[in-house]
C-alpha cells in the first residue's frame, strides 16, 4: 500500500500570521513563492531551449517536404498540360488544313471545342503565368482561324504559341526537379516534348498543303522546317536521355505505321513546292500515317512523364517519412528535458523548504530558538544550515555585545547633544558672515561708483578753469600749454567714465538728439594720446546718430583708437572710417603695426563678446603672455550696452582692423552733407558747437608752434591697451613732420625745437593769439561742449557734472 503524501505547506513560526495585516502576508507570500517560481521558469525554458534546438530541424524536414509535394503537384499539373498541349495541337492541324482548304468551319465539332475549353479550364489556375496568358489567347486564335483574314500560315503561328507555353511549363518542371530525384530521361523530357510539337506541325502543314488548291509554298516550307526541327529535338533526345529511354522510343517507332510514316515526311518535305506526284497521293492515308506516327511519339511522351511524376512521388513520401522521424525525435527530447528538469527543481524544493523553515524561526528570534536541525544529504544545504547556525551562535554571542554597547550609546547621546548644537551655532555664523560678505561687496562697488563720480566732478571743474585760462591768454607758447593740458584733462575725463563704467553704473536711456557721424568721430579723436596719427579720409557716411548712443559709440572709438595708436610705429597713419555693410553701420580703425598672431587674436575677439567675465589680471598692467586689457573690456561693456558688435582681424598689409557694427535702427540718415573746408573753420570758432569739429584731411598746413613742454605730457605705458609685448612692441613717439596739421585736420604736436636765429623771440614768426585760439581753442571747446550737451540732450550722464557744479550742488561724499 502507498503511504498518503502530505501536500499541505507547513506553517512556520516565524511566518506571519493569519491576524497580521495584508501588506505583509502578500511580501511573505511573494518571498515563498520566489524559488518554486524560478524553477518553473528553468522547466519551462529548458523545453524552450529543446524546441528551439530541435525546431531548425523539424523546420527544414517541412520546408524539403513541402517543396517535394509542390513538385509532385507541379508534375502532376506538368503531365495535364502535356495532354492539353496534344489536344490544342490536334485543333491546331485540324483548322490549319481547313483553313488551306477554304472550309475552317468543317474543322472540329463542337463536342471537341468544348472538350478543349474544358481541359483548359480545369488546368488553367494551376499553370505558371507565362502558361496561363498563352492559353488565354485560345478563344483570339480560334476567332482569327474563322475569321477572312485567316490564312493557313497565320492560324498555324497563333496554335503554335499556346502549344509551346504548355511545354514550357513542363521544361520548367524539369528543371525544377532536384537533383536526387531527376534522371537522363527525365532532362531529356522538354526535348521530346519539343519533337512531338514538330511533328504534329508537319503533319498538319503537309495535310494543308495536300487539300489546298495551287502550289501551297507556305504550309510546305513551314512543313520543311518544322521537319529539320524534328530531327534536332530529337537528336538532342538521343543525346540527353538514358540508354532505357532512347531504346523505349526506337522500339515504339520501329516497323509498321512508323517507318512509312518516316518515309511519307522524306518524300513531302525534300522540296520546298509539293511535286505533281505528291498531290497524286491519297490524301486520307497520308493523314492516317502521319497521325499514327504522332500517335506513337506521344505514348512515349506520356509514358516518360508518367515515370518521373511517379519518381517524384517516391521523393515526397520519403520526405514525409524524414518529417515525421524528425518531430518524433524532437518531441521525445522535449519530453526527457521537462521529466529531467521536474525531478531536479523537486530534489531542490523539498531541501529548501526545510532549510526556509529553519533558518527563519532561528532569525526571527536569534537569542530564543533553538538551532536548526537537519537530517537530508551532506549537500550544499548542509553547509547552509551549519553556516546558519554558526551564525546562531554568533548573534547569540553579539547580543550580549549589544547590550553593552546599548548602555554605552545612552552615555554619548548624551555628550552628541553638545556637539549639535556647536555645529548650528556655526552654520548661523558662516550665514550672518556671507550676508556681510554680500553687504561688502556692494558697498565697495557703490564706493568705488561715487568716487569715480567725483572724480569727473573734479575734472569737469579743472576744464572750466582751463577754459576760462585759455579764453584770456594772448602768448601763443602759453596757451599751446594750455591746450595740452586741456587735451590731458579731458584724456582723464574718459578714464573717470570707464570707472563708472566698470563699476557698473549704468546712464539714463533717454532720447536725445540726434548727433552728426563726424562729430562724433572728432570727439573720439579728440579724446586720445597721439590724435595726430589719426587721419578720416574718406569721411564716413553724411549719417547721425541717435543722441543716447553718440556720446558711448565716441567712447568705444577712442578707446580704438587710444589702443591703435599706441601701438603704431613712427610715422605710420591710424585711419577711422566709415561705411554701410549688409545693412549695418561698419566703423573702422587700421592701424599700421606689426600686427597679432592667429591665437592671440581669437583670444581677443572671444573676450570682446564676453561683457561680463573680468579680463585676467585686470588688476595689473598686462605682462609679456597677454591679457585682453581694460581698455578693450571697456570696449566690449560698452558695445553690449547698446547691441554693437565689435571684433579684430587682421590687415592684408600688415597692422590690425577694430571694426564696429552699427545697427541701422541706431542711424539715421542726414538730410544735408558735411560743411566744407571753410564751413568747417568757421565751426571751429571759439563759438560752443555740439561736438568738436576738426578739418578734413588733406587741408591745408597751418603754422601753429607747440611748446617745448609739450613732451612731458606724453605717457610711455598705456595698461589699458590689449597687444602684448613679444607681438606688437611699443614705438616711442618720433617728431612729426614739418607741416603744423594733420591729414585729418587736427592741430599736431611738435617738440619743442631750437630756432636758428640767436633771438628766441625774434626768430620765431609772429603768430596771432586770436589765430590760434581760433584754430585749437575751438577744436578743445567744441569738444567740451559736444559731451556737455550731448548729456543735456539725454538728460543727464554720470560723467558730466557741469550742471550740478553750476547750481552749487554738492554731490554725497
Amino acid at each position: 500500500m502507498r503511504a498518503q503524501v502530505r501536500k499541505t505547506t507547513l506553517h512556520d513560526p516565524a511566518d506571519p500570521s493569519p491576524s497580521a495585516p495584508s501588506g505583509s502576508r502578500t511580501r511573505a507570500a511573494r518571498r515563498r513563492a520566489r524559488v518554486r517560481t524560478r524553477l518553473v521558469f528553468g522547466v519551462l525554458l529548458t523545453g524552450v531551449a529543446v524546441l528551439g534546438a530541435a525546431a531548425p530541424a523539424v523546420l527544414g524536414t517541412m520546408e524539403d517536404y513541402d517543396s517535394a509535394r509542390l513538385l509532385h503537384e507541379r508534375s502532376r499539373v506538368a503531365e495535364d498540360a502535356v495532354v492539353l498541349s496534344h489536344l490544342v495541337a490536334d485543333e491546331r492541324d485540324a483548322l490549319v488544313a481547313a483553313v488551306a482548304a477554304g472550309n475552317p468551319a468543317a474543322a472540329r465539332g463542337e463536342e471537341e471545342l468544348a472538350h478543349v475549353d474544358t481541359a483548359a479550364a480545369a488546368l488553367g489556375g494551376s499553370l505558371d503565368q507565362p502558361a496561363r496568358a498563352a492559353l488565354a489567347g485560345l478563344p483570339a486564335a480560334r476567332e482569327f482561324a474563322h475569321s477572312d483574314e485567316a490564312t493557313a500560315a497565320g492560324t498555324f503561328d497563333a496554335y503554335t504559341v499556346i502549344v509551346e507555353a504548355l511545354d514550357g511549363f513542363l521544361r520548367t518542371t524539369v528543371l525544377d526537379t532536384p537533383d536526387d530525384a531527376r534522371e537522363p530521361s527525365a532532362e531529356a523530357l522538354p526535348y521530346l516534348a519539343r519533337a512531338v510539337d514538330a511533328s504534329s506541325a508537319t503533319r498538319g502543314l503537309l495535310l494543308a498543303a495536300l487539300t489546298g488548291p495551287g502550289e501551297q509554298r507556305e504550309p510546305t516550307s513551314l512543313a520543311q522546317r518544322q521537319r529539320v526541327r524534328e530531327d534536332a529535338a530529337l537528336a538532342d533526345f538521343d543525346a540527353t536521355a538514358g540508354t532505357s529511354a532512347v531504346g523505349d522510343y526506337e522500339h515504339a517507332l520501329t516497323g509498321g505505321e512508323g517507318e512509312a510514316a518516316a518515309g511519307l515526311l522524306l518524300v513531302l518535305t525534300d522540296e520546298p513546292v509539293l511535286s505533281p506526284e505528291d498531290h497524286a497521293l491519297d490524301e486520307s492515308a497520308v493523314q492516317a500515317s502521319l497521325l499514327e506516327r504522332t500517335r506513337l511519339q506521344r505514348g512515349v511522351l506520356t509514358t516518360l512523364a508518367g515515370e518521373q511524376t511517379d519518381r517524384i512521388r517516391t521523393l515526397r513520401d520519403a520526405e514525409l517519412m524524414n518529417l515525421q522521424l524528425t518531430a518524433v525525435i524532437a518531441l521525445v527530447a522535449l519530453g526527457l528535458a521537462i521529466g529531467v528538469s521536474i525531478q531536479t527543481a523537486r530534489s531542490l524544493t523539498r531541501p529548501l523548504a526545510a532549510v526556509r523553515i529553519g533558518t527563519g524561526r532561528v532569525a526571527a528570534d536569534p537569542t530564543g530558538q533553538e538551532p536548526v536541525r537537519y537530517s537530508g544529504r551532506n549537500d550544499e544545504f548542509a553547509e547552509v544550515v551549519a553556516s546558519v547556525n554558526a551564525l546562531h551562535a554568533r548573534a547569540l554571542s553579539l547580543h550580549q555585545h549589544a547590550t553593552e554597547a546599548a548602555k554605552q550609546a545612552a552615555e554619548i547621546a548624551q555628550d552628541t547633544g553638545g556637539l549639535r548644537a556647536e555645529r548650528d551655532r556655526l552654520l548661523t555664523e558662516q550665514n550672518e558672515l556671507h550676508a556681510r560678505l554680500a553687504a561688502l561687496h556692494g558697498a565697495v562697488h557703490g564706493m568705488f561708483a561715487h568716487h569715480a563720480q567725483r572724480l569727473l566732478i573734479l575734472t569737469g571743474e579743472q576744464l572750466a578753469v582751463i577754459e576760462g585760462l585759455e579764453s584770456q591768454e594772448t602768448d601763443p607758447d602759453r596757451l599751446a600749454v594750455l591746450f595740452t593740458v586741456d587735451h590731458l584733462a579731458a584724456r582723464m575725463r574718459r578714464h573717470g567714465e570707464n570707472l563708472l563704467l566698470l563699476a557698473g553704473a549704468e546712464p539714463p536711456r533717454q532720447l536725445g538728439e540726434p548727433m552728426p557721424l563726424i562729430d562724433v568721430a572728432r570727439a573720439a579723436v579728440s579724446e586720445i594720446e597721439r590724435y595726430e596719427l589719426v587721419e578720416t579720409a574718406p569721411a564716413p557716411p553724411p549719417v547721425w546718430i541717435t543722441g543716447f548712443v553718440a556720446r558711448d559709440l565716441s567712447h568705444l572709438l577712442a578707446e580704438l583708437l587710444d589702443n591703435a595708436t599706441a601701438y603704431s610705429p613712427a610715422g605710420a597713419r591710424v585711419r577711422l572710417t566709415g561705411r554701410w555693410a549688409d545693412g549695418e553701420l561698419l566703423m573702422t580703425v587700421e592701424d599700421e603695426g606689426q600686427g597679432l598672431t592667429q591665437e592671440r587674436l581669437a583670444e581677443l575677439n572671444a573676450r570682446i563678446a564676453d561683457p561680463v567675465t573680468p579680463p585676467p589680471g585686470a588688476g595689473s598692467a598686462p605682462g609679456p603672455d597677454g591679457g585682453i586689457g581694460m581698455g578693450l573690456y571697456t570696449v566690449a561693456r560698452l558695445a553690449a550696452r547698446h547691441g554693437l558688435r565689435c571684433w579684430l582681424r587682421h590687415r592684408p598689409t600688415g597692422g590690425t582692423v577694430a571694426e564696429v557694427a552699427v545697427p541701422a535702427v541706431l542711424v539715421e540718415e542726414g538730410t544735408e552733407p558735411y560743411p566744407t573746408h571753410g564751413e568747417a573753420h568757421q565751426q571751429a570758432a571759439p563759438a560752443r558747437s555740439p561736438l568738436p569739429v576738426r578739418e578734413p584731411a588733406g587741408t591745408g598746413p597751418v603754422p601753429i608752434p607747440d611748446p617745448r613742454t609739450a613732451e612731458h605730457v606724453r605717457t610711455a605705458e598705456h595698461a589699458e591697451h590689449a597687444r602684448t609685448a613679444d607681438t606688437a612692441p611699443r614705438f616711442q613717439p618720433q617728431p612729426p613732420p614739418p607741416h603744423a596739421i594733420t591729414d585729418s585736420g587736427l592741430p599736431r604736436r611738435t617738440r619743442g625745437v631750437t630756432s636758428p636765429y640767436d633771438d628766441p623771440n625774434g626768430g620765431r614768426p609772429a603768430v596771432d593769439p586770436e589765430e590760434l585760439r581760433r584754430r585749437l581753442g575751438g577744436f578743445q571747446r567744441g569738444a567740451r561742449d559736444g559731451h556737455r550737451d550731448a548729456a543735456q540732450a539725454r538728460g543727464g550722464y554720470p560723467g558730466d557734472f557741469r550742471d550740478s557744479a553750476a547750481t552749487g550742488e554738492e554731490m554725497p561724499s
